[in-house]
């Protein structure tokens, strides 16, 4: 009786021992298929962006290169303003133009506002495109110069230069002439054109030249080509590709950030998830 007793005792002993055995090791193979999942997801995740982080960081080594190269050569940071503060302040230019040139057509488009409202915004357009381009000449003068030469640079300058005025003082002479026929009221517009006609009317007009009003409106419009021409001037890299070289740099590594940003995001986001399994089957 005392023999099996003791062969019963040690029997139930043997059987939980292997329970246990068996629980610690199905819990060892639950852990270790969880850390070969996340071994899997953490490598799709590298084969996800880590081709795109190496693409990135070429883009900006290259970059990187050209920039330098330009750094070297003028010795200085470029100097430049940041595109979304300089095109809006153009575009205003544009716009403020409109109101201010829109009566020199009236005269000639009294039946058609529109079209008279649509002319001025071209004029505001060609004004303001004239003094940017002058004054992206003027700011790249000397690096020009020493590249080609005076002549080419002069020509330019020159050219536009005369382009503004000409434009100018063509709007100019109309407004005059509006304002001159708006004071003697004896004669329709209409009947003026019908028995001069149109071209004769504007020929008579440039021949009469500008007055004391003439010469403010056209002393204003070359003001706030000016500011258009001072704004295209100071907001320029003086190097031609040394702004634009710049802003790809900051373009590509805004990207690289981007990325990396997104693979830690990802790593960071599976970390957790391991860690919430690994404590769960830990537990």
């Amino acid at each position: 009786m005392a023999d099996n007793a003791d062969r019963g005792t040690s029997s139930i002993r043997v059987i939980g021992n292997d329970k246990a055995v068996d629980r610690a090791a199905a819990k060892d193979a639950k852990l270790e298929r969880l850390h070969s999942l996340h071994a899997g997801n953490m490598s799709a995740i590298e084969t996800k962006y880590g081709g795109r982080i190496a693409d990135a960081e070429n883009a900006v080594s290259t970059i990187n290169a050209k920039w330098d190269t330009i750094q070297a050569e003028v010795d200085r940071q470029p100097r430049y303003a940041r595109s979304v503060f300089y095109w809006p302040f153009m575009v205003a230019l544009m716009l403020f133009e409109i109101p201010v040139n829109r009566l020199s057509f009236e005269l000639f488009f009294r039946e058609s506002p529109t079209v008279s409202l649509g002319v001025a915004f071209l004029v505001g357009v060609i004004l303001v495109t004239l003094a940017h381009r002058l004054g992206l000449v003027l700011c790249r003068f000397g690096y020009h110069v020493k590249k080609s030469g005076w002549a080419g640079q002069i020509i330019q300058v020159v050219l536009i230069s005369a382009i503004i005025v000409a434009l100018i003082y063509g709007v100019s002479v109309l407004r005059q002439g509006y304002l001159d026929f708006e004071t003697q009221p004896q004669a329709s517009f209409a009947d003026v054109l019908a028995g001069s006609g149109a071209v004769q009317v504007a020929g008579d007009m440039f021949k009469a030249g500008l007055g004391i009003s003439g010469w403010i409106f056209f002393a204003i419009n070359m003001g706030i080509i000016a500011v258009g021409l001072t704004a295209a001037y100071f907001s320029h890299d003086p190097h031609p590709d040394f702004q634009a070289q710049d802003i790809q740099l900051k373009k590509a590594e805004k990207q690289l950030a981007l990325i990396k940003g997104q693979r830690a995001d990802a790593e960071s986001i599976e970390q957790r998830r391991h860690a919430n399994q690994i404590n769960r089957a830990s537990a």
